[in-house]
């Protein structure tokens, strides 16, 4: 691709709208862009002071067939790249790529290539690569120019890998910390290599994710682990998740998501606004936690269980010291907001959270757990649609007058 000038909305935040079409049109030159282009919005990521980054599915008829394959846009600035159309009217600009083209990762392309991909496996010795046409690769999980989470499951003996792409520079950082809990004994997806910089490939997790047994807890309420365990289970951290560097925890950084927030949620601005500065003011008035070893991205999808005990735990990007109240909060903020996602799957939510908070609170201040809480769940606000966006500040709202009457109660 190459550069070439074209009209760049003044609101960025409209490469979600009606440009979309356009954006992606010029991207691949007006000349070549296929007449039935139809190009739909997959996702946007809002990061404030940084850029707004969108995703389109994009579909076109050629040779008789459809083709269908993802472009993202961004106004971050990325690394210059061949793959990568700049669109620039003067005042703005926007870069477009094809998803696999990714200029941060650039190892994405080659893992999703099935054939590169059973290669790695069997240089690896992973146990799961087979013939080249029997590997099937997944892409699970997509955030421009940060990461990309991909499953490599051999299609005769379902045996599965995964797959994490990173910025090149952050892959001996992943690994240190998937190498710190191997070392202490704690169960934890085992690296298995880096064939080529930023692809990290981990073995499979043993267990299901503990999302798996809270939607089932009505019918199985023995898979299901008693809140304690999962305190429990932090508990067993190693010391020396204290000597790897810290990372923001989402209370930290309620400034970045309060923004974010704003600007997809204009219409709520005073109300996201009104949600930071109590978040603020409930933390001010009480005693700083003590550090502590902390997973950083504790909830549901991460963690891992087996027969109503914590089994382990992946996505350990955010490893390090921190709170133990934000590993808790953490959990207990993706937990409420279940209900909003899938309301027949998790009918039995809102009474968990509510027995999840209470054990939880006797180990941890239960205003400054709930404020946490808040805090998570406004975090979560700007990566979805406006209606469930919505739905989301009203779940942090709640926190929030928890968190207000658990001080005036203390």
């Amino acid at each position: 691709m190459t550069t070439v000038t074209t009209l760049v909305p003044d609101d960025l935040t409209l490469l979600a709208g009606a440009d979309a079409d356009d954006l992606v049109r010029a991207a691949i030159g007006t000349d070549q862009a296929p007449a039935d282009l139809a190009v739909e919005v997959d996702a946007v990521h809002h990061r404030p002071g940084i850029g707004v980054s969108a995703v389109y599915s994009v579909g076109y008829r050629t040779q008789g067939h459809t083709v269908r394959e993802h472009f993202v846009a961004s106004t971050a600035t990325v690394p210059d790249a061949p793959s990568v159309a700049v669109l620039d009217n003067g005042a703005h600009q926007v870069r477009v790529w094809r998803r696999p083209d990714d200029p941060a990762l650039p190892g994405l392309r080659a893992a999703l290539d099935p054939v590169e991909v059973s290669r790695w496996l069997r240089d690896l010795d992973a146990g799961v690569a087979g013939e080249a046409s029997g590997v099937r690769v997944q892409l699970l999980g997509y955030r421009p120019t940060r990461r990309a989470v991909i499953r490599a499951e051999n299609g005769v003996t379902s045996a599965s890998a995964f797959l994490k792409v990173l910025p090149p520079n952050r892959s001996a950082r992943l690994i240190r910390r998937h190498q710190v809990l191997d070392d202490a004994g704690v169960p934890a997806p085992r690296v298995l290599g880096e064939p080529v910089p930023g692809v990290v490939v981990l073995a499979a997790m043993t267990g299901v994710p503990l999302a798996e047994a809270i939607a089932g807890a009505s019918e199985r309420p023995s898979d299901l682990p008693d809140p304690q365990e999962l305190v429990t289970w932090l508990d067993g951290l190693p010391e020396t998740v204290l000597s790897l560097p810290k990372r923001a925890s989402w209370v930290d950084r309620i400034d970045f998501h309060a923004e974010a927030a704003r600007a997809a949620q204009p219409a709520s601005a005073s109300l996201i606004t009104e949600l930071e500065r109590g978040v603020h003011a409930i933390l001010a008035s009480r005693s700083a936690p003590d550090t502590v070893p902390t997973h950083g991205d504790f909830y549901e999808a991460n963690v891992f269980t087996t027969r109503g005990r914590v089994c382990g735990a992946i996505d350990l990007d955010s490893l390090g010291p921190g709170a133990r109240e934000d590993d808790l909060a953490t959990m207990l903020g993706h937990l409420s907001v279940l209900p909003t996602l899938a309301p027949t799957r998790y009918p039995h939510v809102a009474e968990l959270t509510e027995a999840w908070f209470a054990s939880f609170a006797r180990r941890v201040d239960p205003a400054v757990l709930a404020a946490r809480a808040a805090a998570v769940v406004l975090s979560l606000v700007a990566g979805t649609n406006v209606e469930l966006g919505r739905a989301r500040l009203e779940v942090a709202g709640r926190w929030l007058a928890r968190a207000q009457d658990e001080r005036g109660s203390a």
